[in-house]
Parts: C-alpha cells; structure tokens; sequence
C-alpha cells in the first residue's frame, strides 16, 4: 500500500472514529473491474452532499466488498478510488440501508456504472474572458431555493424589494438562456421567484457588456442558464403566496413542459393581487419668499396583474430548429388609486403656526397591456457549438389613463377660503415595433471564434394627453393645453468579435456599429424633433491565469441610454396642485464607458476596481416656481467615479457560511445647469448575508444591507439599511418548498432625498412602503414525468430591447 493510501485510509478513519455512535443504516456493495474481476483495496470515501465534507472512509476487502455502519439519513456522495483505475463519483440519498449493486471501475476513459450518475464538482465561481459564472448546479444551492433569491449568491448583487442593484447602485438586466426579460417590478420579481432552483445550471455575470449584445443595456448582464436536460412527457412548477404589509396581498403561478417526439411546447400563467402604497413627510422652503411648508403625501394604488406566455419547438432534423413564443402581461385596471397630498404654509414670522393649507386628491384608473411575438429557426452547425440564429419579432403596447386631480384651499381655521381647483386629463398611446436579426457563431478547433450578426428595428409610438376643466371626460377641454405626439425610430446595428484562448491567456475583441434615424412631431407644430446618426460600440477583454488560484481579468466596454418613449412625450402630469413632471422631447441618447480589473483568488473571492463615466446623461432636475415644484428629465450630468468592490464568502463551520459585498465608490458630477453644480461624494454600500443549515431539512436566512453617502440623480439621498429573515423547509424529497419570510422587522428602511437648488429646500422623508416591511408565507412545487430530453430552444428575441423602453 502506497504512502498517499495510507494517509487517506488514516484521514478517513480518523474523521469516521471521531463521529458519535448511534444507530444509523448501512451502505454496503462490491467492487469489480470492466471484466467482473473483484477489486480489493479500493479506497471507498463518504463525503456530505452539501458541502464535500469528510464523512467516512473504508478500503475495499478481498472479494471487492464494502460496508458503512451507522450512517445517518440525508444525502451523501460516494468517492472510489484506486491507483490503477479512473476514480468515480455516486450521488445518493439514503432513506434506509442501501445495497449498491456492482460498482464498475475503468481502466479506460469510458466509466461503466450501470445507472451510477457521474458528476464531478465544479468550482463555485469561474472567471472566463468576458464573464464570471457562479455554478449552482452541485453546490449547496441546487435545491430549495428560486431565481430571485439566489442572486443575492452572485458577487456584488443585492436583490431586495423590487429591484436587483449591483455594487450598490448600478442596473441590471436579465437575461434566461440568452432570451432578454423585459420585465419590469412585479413582473419580474414573480417570474424570477417561480424558477426554482433545481432547474438552473448557472448564473452569467457581465459586468462590461460585449459587441455582441445590444448597446442599450443599461448597468450589467446577468444571464440565468437553466439546466439542459428536461423530460418526456410533462414537467413544471406550480409556485403561491400570501403575504401582509398592512394590506392582504397574493400571487400564483404555473409553468408548463411538455416534450413528445420531436415536438417541445411551453405554457404559464400568473396571477397577482398586490397593493402598492408609500407614505412621505416633506419638509420645504422656497427661499424667495421664505414660504415654509409641511406636507404629508400618502399614495395608495389596489391593482391586479396577469400575463400567460405561449412557447413552441420543432426539430425539423437533429441540428435545425424553428419555434414560436408569444408573451402578455397586463393590468386590467385599477380597482382604486389615490394619492392624497396635504399641505401646511406656515406663517412666516411664526413657524410653529399654520398660516393656510390646501389638500389635493388625485385618482387615477390605469390599464396596461404589453404584447410580444416571435419566430424563430436556429442551426447547430458542428459539434463544437457552432449556431445560427434568425428571427423576427412584433412588439406592441397599450396604456389607458383618466386621471383627476381636486384641490380644497383653506384659511388658519381650516374653512374653504375659494373655489376648488380641478382638472381632468386623459393620457392614452400605443407603441408598435418590428424586429428582425440573424447571428452567427463559429467556433474553430484551434481555440478561435467569431461572431457576427446584424438586427433592424422599426418603432412607432403615438401618445395623446387631454386636459379638461373638470372632473369628467365631458368637462370643457383646454385646448391650448391638450397635444399629441408621434415618434418614428429606425435602429440598424451590425457587430462582430474575435476570441482566442492561448493556455493561461484569452482574449476576446469586438465592434457594434448602429445607426439610429428617428423623428417626433406633435399635430400641434410646436414640437418637432429628428436625428440620423451613427454610434460606434467597441469591448475588449483579456484574462490571464496563474496557476490554480489566480485570475486577473482587464475589460473595457462602450454603451448607449435611450430615453423610454413616454420620456419623449412633451405633457405635464399632475402628481398635485404643487407637484408635476414635465416630459421633454428635446432628449437625445447618452453615452458610457467602463473600464475594469477584476482579480479572483481560489475560484471563491472577488475584488474588482474600475472606472465609469457618462457624458450629458438624463437625470432629473427640480426647479420651482413659488411653492409649485416642477420635475423635468435633461441631459445635464456628466458623471465620473471610481469604484473598488469586494466579494468574500466565508464558511464558519459546515452548516454557518457568511458572505459579505462591500463597494467603495468616489463620485464626480458635474451638472450644466444654471448656476453650474459640480459636487463629489465618497459612498460606501455594505451588504451581508448569513446562511444556516438547521436540523430536519430547515434553512435560516438573515440579511442586510445598509448605504451611506450615495447619490439621488445629483441631489443627496438619505442613508438606507435593511434586515430580512428567511426560513426554509422542503418535503417530500425537496419537490414541495415552504418559506417564511419577514422583511424589515427593525422598520430601517426608509429612503429619502434632500433636493437643496438656489430657490428652493425640499427634504423628503418616505416612511411606509409597500415591499419593505411584511411577513408572508409560499409554497413551491415542482414535478416531472417520462424520460430525460433536451430542453425547448431559448433565443433572444431581438424585440425585447424596444419593448423595454416601451
């Protein structure tokens, strides 16, 4: 027996001594080469299958045969391993005492284990070229969870409430294998929730966006990479909750597969009834006058939303695919939606004391309907994954707005000192676009590739705004005011990249080329707008390996912000008698540029510096007229900051692990305004989680996060911080997942903005909040039948970025 098999029998036996004896079940089975011959001395490890750690060890006797005494129940991974042949793996999940049948070991590449699964452990975190994967398929993620959660998993993401941020403040944009979401608050946190965890392979951070993908993408790509393997026959999810926030809340979902020959048909549905609702205290000065105000602004919308999505494949051959999928989502109306503002002026030579006050209820009725079709043929080209892709998308989009807005006004003794003002305003528009794109990948046998490809999109929106003296849609209409508008965009790119991977070195070059063409009229003549230009988007990226345990990682990326078309739209929207939002037509698309150096250690820990900028971006300006506020988007910010971020897992005992993202960020921004505004923060965003594997299958959660010093637009934002509480518990062999959530128990999240301009102090104070404090309750149930088969085809559907500025 070699020296490296007695150190591993001692450690084995060491850690099998070191247990507590209990009765438990037995594992036992034979041991045999590729011709039946019985192999003795075989080094039989016990591992846990949720984190690899050392449970057992025993050697093979002379007629191949083994055996574990007093093993407990859950699930384990068995190592075999032998100087002369190939060690093998065998997952298992032991509910009583096991006889394994004749475990075959090679001398050749080929491992024979009858219906022995192989799989090999990959490493949590891979950095490639232009990527970081986070590998949730065998790691101790891989059941129990869903979309959402686990990308709080992710280096530097933090999904909390409605938004997913990464390093705190920047954007991200989904993606599930390579098919774009345009999804947006609700929509896109159910969707995420109803993917479970055993469905999903990996997870694709792209922190600088390539050529490949569309030049509008806001912040960072993350691509979700389910598994590839689903069934015959049928398979799904079926995912429900409730949850209370101070009102009663809840949503249900389906997700269908069904595979029959060569056919692959999808199908969900979902449901959700939940409040939306805010509270803010508001304190304001107008300077000029030294006119002092308190308002309270209470905001209550009770809604419902469903969409469905269709999706159907046909394997014309092994390597030709054609498919079709359709997608809705709407709001069939809101069934109440009032925004109650009140406001106090104080008197000028006695604070403490109200001079007048005015109370504004606006309701509005909002309908919603957004639609998108495609088709598609793809064509796997070779075995080295080579692929072409073509398809067409329509896209189409439907709001319907009344809205009425009642002002009271009264004098110190609370009496209606004059005539309520009121108004009634009609907003109603529709959006169409079609999209068509092909894309080529080649991949060569000499560790190269390339891919090209083009898209052209076509886009026309229409929005109509009514103003009416009144209460009604038949009150007199104020034509001056009333106006419509038309915008027409043309969007045509073309891209190509270059990678080649030369042992620790690869690198990956690439170009988009669009040409944008777009004209906006209103029928009135006072509005017209039109430009015809092109944009150049180039990425590099250069990653070099040394050894085992160190990877650097240079990349450098162009990107494009478009306006959303109802930015576009030159109508003013009444949020109170003192408070509105102007649109501006006058808008134009802004750029960025981001440069990184990523440096990850052993495959677990991430640290990353950069640079970012941004020239003439939009952000929001707040001007006043006396105590009338005004909100209106420009191109006036010119943004600089340098960023240093830090991911580190830490594993406490094997069932504590902690995690903790940290990003340091100095901001410049330079506003053209008038005065000129050039202000610099030094921000820091913490955020930390604790995972716990409880006895009998039970799973804590506690997190939290907590932001100091940042930005609102170019105004300051109020220090923020949260803590959430998740317990988990699986049944029925971790098919059915129940969870119970509690957000901000502690009441610490309350955002808010000080807005401090040469005329005018406003400090905003938001003290409710609908997705913040709740408690709640979901169940998820997953199951599948038949025969394993690949999954339905996902493609991109080149419409998806037109309908996300929709």
């Amino acid at each position: 027996m070699n020296k490296t098999k007695i150190l591993i029998l001692l450690i084995a036996i060491f850690a099998s001594s070191s247990l507590i004896a209990q009765t438990g079940k037995t594992i036992s089975g034979h041991v045999k080469d590729e011709v039946k011959k019985n192999i003795s001395q075989v080094t039989i490890v016990l591992r846990s299958a949720k984190d690899s750690s050392l449970v057992k060890g025993t050697i093979s006797h002379e007629d191949g045969s083994f055996i574990f005494e007093n093993v407990d129940q859950m699930d384990y991974i068995l190592q075999f391993s032998h100087l002369n042949y190939i060690t093998i793996y065998k997952n298992i999940s032991l509910n009583r005492s096991l006889i394994i049948n004749d475990v075959v070991l090679d001398h050749k590449k080929n491992i024979k284990l009858g219906e022995v699964k192989v799989k090999s452990r990959k490493p949590l975190l891979i950095r490639s070229t232009d990527k970081l994967t986070l590998n949730i398929e065998g790691s101790i993620y891989e059941k129990g969870e869903n979309g959402l959660r686990l990308f709080n998993i992710i280096p530097g993401v933090n999904a909390t409430g409605k938004e997913i941020k990464f390093r705190g403040t920047e954007g991200v944009t989904v993606y599930v294998d390579n098919r774009r979401l345009l999804l947006s608050g609700d929509q896109l946190i159910t969707y995420l929730q109803n993917i479970p965890s055993e469905s999903i392979k990996s997870y694709e951070l792209k922190a600088v966006p390539g050529a490949e993908h569309d030049a509008q993408n806001a912040g960072v790509i993350i691509n979700i990479e389910l598994k590839s393997e689903y069934k015959f026959g049928l398979s799904g999810n079926i995912n429900t909750g409730y949850w209370y926030n101070g009102y009663n809340n809840g949503n249900a979902s389906v997700l269908l597969n069904y595979r029959i020959d060569k056919w692959t048909l999808q199908a969900g549905g979902n449901y959700r009834n939940s409040p939306a609702f805010y509270e803010d205290d508001i304190i304001q000065q107008v300077k000029n006058s030294n006119l002092n105000s308190l308002q309270k602004e209470k905001f209550v919308e009770k809604f419902n939303t469903y969409g469905y999505n269709f999706g159907i494949d046909y394997r014309l051959t092994e390597n030709q695919t054609v498919g079709a999928n359709y997608t809705m989502f709407a709001n069939p109306g809101d069934r109440d939606n009032t925004t109650n503002t009140v406001t106090n002026f104080l008197k000028v030579n006695s604070p403490s004391l109200v001079d007048s006050s005015q109370i504004s209820n606006k309701r509005d009725n909002f309908y919603y309907k957004s639609q998108m079709s495609n088709i598609f043929y793809r064509n796997k080209l070779d075995s080295l994954g080579s692929k072409l892709d073509v398809g067409y998308s329509y896209v189409k989009y439907n709001l319907d707005n009344p809205s009425t807005v009642e002002t009271s006004f009264y004098n110190e003794d609370q009496i209606e000192r004059e005539k309520r003002d009121s108004l009634y305003t009609y907003n109603k528009g529709n959006s169409q676009a079609h999209v068509i794109n092909i894309d080529l990948e080649k991949n060569l046998k000499n560790s190269f590739s390339f891919n090209v490809g083009g898209k052209y999109s076509i886009s026309k929106t229409k929005y109509l705004m009514e103003y009416r003296q009144g209460l009604s849609s038949i009150s007199p209409l104020d034509s001056q005011m009333s106006n419509d508008f038309t915008y027409n965009e043309k969007i045509l790119a073309f891209y190509t990249t270059i990678s080649k991977s030369l042992k620790n070195w690869q690198f990956k070059v690439g170009v988009r080329a669009e040409k944008t063409d777009y004209d906006g009229n209103s029928s009135s003549g006072d509005q017209k707008i039109s430009r015809n230009r092109w944009d150049w988007f180039p990425s590099a990226y250069i990653n070099r390996k040394l050894g085992e345990n160190h990877s650097f990682t240079v990349s450098y990326g162009r990107r494009i912000n478009r306006p959303g078309f109802r930015q576009l739209n030159p109508f003013t929207f009444y949020n109170s008698a003192n408070n509105i939002q102007e649109g501006n037509p006058n808008l134009s698309p802004y750029f960025s540029n981001n440069i990184q150096l990523e440096y990850l250690l052993k495959s677990k820990y991430s640290f990353t510096f950069g640079f970012q900028n941004t020239q003439n971006g939009i952000v929001t300006r707040i001007n006043n007229i006396d105590e009338l506020v005004i909100s209106r988007d420009e191109n006036i910010s010119d943004n600089h900051n340098f960023f240093l971020s830090a991911y580190i897992p830490i594993k406490i005992t094997k069932w504590w692990e902690f995690n903790i993202n940290t990003t340091l960020r100095n901001t410049q921004i330079d506003v053209a305004s008038s005065p000129e505004v050039h202000r610099s923060k030094f921000s820091q965003n913490l955020w930390a989680t604790n995972r716990i594997n409880l006895p009998n299958k039970y799973f804590l959660e506690i997190s939290g996060f907590y932001n100091r010093n940042g930005f609102y637009d170019f105004y300051d934002a109020h220090n923020i911080g949260k803590i959430d509480i998740y317990v988990k518990k699986s049944f029925f062999k971790d098919k059915l997942t129940t969870r119970l959530e509690i957000g901000d128990p502690f009441h610490m999240f309350k955002p808010g903005q000080d807005i401090i301009t040469p005329t005018l102090v406003r400090n905003v104070y938001r003290n409710k909040i609908d997705f913040s404090r709740y408690v709640g309750v979901w169940f998820n149930y997953s199951f599948s039948t038949g025969k394993k088969s690949t999954n339905r085809e996902y493609i991109d559907a080149g419409g998806n970025e037109v309908r996300g500025r929709l």
